[in-house]
């Protein structure tokens, strides 16, 4: 009762904090204008094509606190495919990832790109290899961090995809490494469900949605070699509410409210981790236009861990051993920029900032980013 009583008391403060900032700011920050369609358009039958994916990177972490550590990444990831679409149900991509980071060789890696999705029908897309994966998942930060679309930018396995009018759910299974006998190393992979149900739309005006996000992390393996490491099995989840509205202001575009319970479990067999359980509210309010996103927001946290998400927003240091602090009280606000220069080409600016309450200091990161999207045609070809 007395950890209810805490979150109702911090999201009534979150609300009296976003109400201000709303009224002395013009702008919001998500991430859908760096997701990609994972649809097969009938028009594209029996077509080949060439297509270049590449997003151009430097992002500045000043991170100041005990938990989470500042550093630069500078890099780019290129993913040259070629696509082919035999029918209006199947399409197949074969082509390489590359990430290189400028300066060092020794991190530079090639992974290849294979994937085969079938359109079950007008609502449910089955996808094996190449999965349509990492920010496309649409899970909020604390569980999913941002700064992976830039250092794990693909994702293996299989996934399942259903999008009806009531109905968004996306279901993956992405295996990050995998072992074979007597590897002296773990398996590693993350199972997710991310998914909203819309319970009430008005037109094209406002709508309310129920989002419900799980994820899971587990490392181990019953073949490698390596029986001194411990398995280790983590859970998080995230559900709450979601209000959208469109706005015909000249300055502003759509309004979205969201405020989630998220959750964090240790299922290991053997429990390791600093907290065995751990929990905390995530209350957002986001504006935006065609140019600017503004998203500000409040968390709350208690003994939570989550290895996929920002290490902001967890209570206790990935790098610096037993380093914690069980509980945390983050203000958000972040900026973004997002600029079309070419047809296929779009500049991005980003600036995130994090007020730790309790610790009374700022810390912020700052991103730019060229994102190249390009699909160009080859020929037509008919299987007989």
């Amino acid at each position: 009762m007395v950890q209810v009583y805490k979150i109702v008391k911090h999201i009534f403060i979150t609300l009296l904090l976003l109400l201000i900032f709303v009224l002395t700011g013009k702008s919001q920050t998500n991430y859908p204008f760096y997701e990609t369609p994972y649809n097969i358009e009938p028009l594209d039958s029996n077509t080949l094509f060439f297509e270049i994916n590449n997003n151009n990177f430097i992002k500045n972490n000043e991170y100041f606190g005990n938990v989470a550590t500042g550093y630069t990444l500078l890099g780019f990831n290129l993913a040259p495919t070629f696509v082919f679409i035999p029918n209006n149900k199947i399409k197949w991509g074969l082509g390489v990832n590359l990430l290189a980071y400028y300066s060092r060789t020794d991190k530079s890696e090639v992974q290849p790109l294979l994937s085969f999705q079938y359109k079950v029908n007008n609502h449910f897309d089955f996808i094996l290899g190449s999965i349509h994966g990492n920010i496309n998942h649409k899970l909020i930060e604390p569980l999913y961090d941002f700064e992976r679309f830039l250092s794990n930018n693909t994702e293996y396995g299989v996934q399942f995809l259903w999008n009806s009018e009531k109905i968004y759910a996306d279901l993956w299974l992405d295996w990050e490494q995998q072992i074979f006998q007597d590897d002296p190393f773990q398996e590693m992979f993350n199972v997710g469900l991310s998914s909203y149900f819309t319970i009430f739309e008005k037109e094209d005006n406002y709508k309310i949605t129920l989002p419900f996000q799980n994820l899971i992390r587990h490392e181990g393996g019953q073949i490698n070699s390596n029986d001194e490491i411990p398995l280790k099995t983590i859970f998080n989840n995230a559900t709450g509410l979601s209000f959208s509205k469109s706005l015909k202001s000249k300055y502003l575009h759509k309004l979205i409210f969201s405020s989630y319970w998220v959750n964090y479990q240790d299922l290991s067999p053997n429990k390791r981790q600093m907290y065995v359980d751990g929990m905390g509210s995530y209350t957002t309010l986001e504006l935006r236009n065609t140019t600017f996103d503004l998203l500000a927001g409040f968390w709350y946290g208690e003994q939570f861990i989550a290895p996929l998400g920002n290490p902001v927003f967890e209570t206790y240091s990935r790098t610096r051993f037993y380093v914690e602090e069980p509980v945390r009280q983050i203000i958000t606000a972040k900026l973004n920029y997002h600029k079309k220069i070419t047809e296929g080409s779009t500049l991005g600016l980003r600036f995130d900032s994090y007020y730790d309450i309790l610790g009374s200091y700022m810390e912020y990161s700052w991103s730019i980013l060229v994102i190249v999207d390009e699909r160009f045609f080859i020929k037509n070809i008919k299987l007989k």
